[in-house]
């Protein structure tokens, strides 16, 4: 298939993900659930078939800002996706498949992306893996603060709509679990996404001078890096030892996240797009 028809199509079913997802919340009629997840199964497959032929090429590994993007969006849309079969969101993944859609087409518009030297070492292999996965599950947590916030708005907001909107509304509150339970799967992703986090620091650390071929600096990305780190472990400290939950919580992980995504994009925005160069 020729590879515009390719992004068309994963665009396409993705975006019809986020659709079916909105009709979940929004529309007065239940959605098929072999229906949705035979739609998002179809999209997820699409866009990773693309995603494999972006990343790797017939001169090896390409990867830099759009195509980083492409990889954490995806996973994080495969991790809602399975995590929609025990504790479903629908809000989650009307913002996750759209976002997800999005960002290929972000791609398509970046174009060449750079070739990495050193995308044979197994251990650069690991580490990035780990990377991505740990941008992935945060990002995903970050996302699912922000449904959290809405859902405890919502509930807390004075009834002053009409009968109409009131049956909007507990409709919408419907498809989310409890309070209680979302933080139960927030907390559950900020922790799998921690530990994923302190391996990448730690295995960037250790092997940087081998990857890149000079001593290990302390850069902007690292910094952002560490501060992201020390950031979510107070916010995990604070939970285990403090109790935090609701906004505390809530603001700690948006914040954390921030932080975590100019670590790496935020830096590769300014080389590529900026300064004009890549690493």
């Amino acid at each position: 298939m020729n590879e515009t028809l390719l992004y068309a199509f994963a665009v396409t079913v993705l975006l019809a993900s986020g659709g079916l997802a909105a009709l979940c919340v929004f529309g007065s009629a239940r959605v098929p659930f072999w229906l949705d997840r035979s739609v998002f199964a179809l999209g997820l497959v699409t866009a990773g078939v693309l995603l494999y032929s972006t990343l790797f090429q017939i001169d090896g590994m390409h990867f830099g800002f759009a195509v980083g993007l492409m990889c954490v969006v995806w996973v994080a849309a495969v991790v809602a996706f399975v995590e929609g079969f025990v504790d479903r969101v629908p809000f989650l993944e009307m913002f996750i498949f759209p976002l997800c859609a999005v960002v290929f087409l972000l791609e398509l518009m970046v174009g060449e992306e750079s070739h990495v030297p050193m995308a044979m070492d197994w251990l650069f292999q690991a580490h990035l893996l780990i990377a991505i996965s740990a941008y992935s599950l945060l990002g995903l947590a970050a996302v699912h603060s922000i449904v959290m916030a809405y859902q405890e708005k919502m509930l807390h907001q004075p009834l002053r709509m009409g009968r109409e909107g009131q049956a909007k509304r507990e409709r919408m509150l419907d498809h989310l679990p409890s309070l209680i339970s979302m933080e139960s799967i927030l907390f559950r992703q900020l922790w799998a996404g921690f530990v994923l986090l302190s391996l990448t620091l730690i295995s960037g650390f250790l092997f940087s001078e081998q990857w890149s071929g000079h001593a290990f600096r302390f850069d902007h990305k690292t910094l952002f890096s560490v501060v992201s780190w020390v950031s979510f472990a107070v916010l995990l400290g604070g939970r285990l030892l403090l109790g935090w939950r609701g906004k505390v919580a809530l603001r700690w992980c948006l914040g954390s996240y921030v932080m975590l995504f100019l670590a790496y994009f935020g830096t590769q925005f300014v080389l590529e797009f900026i300064l004009k160069r890549a690493v």
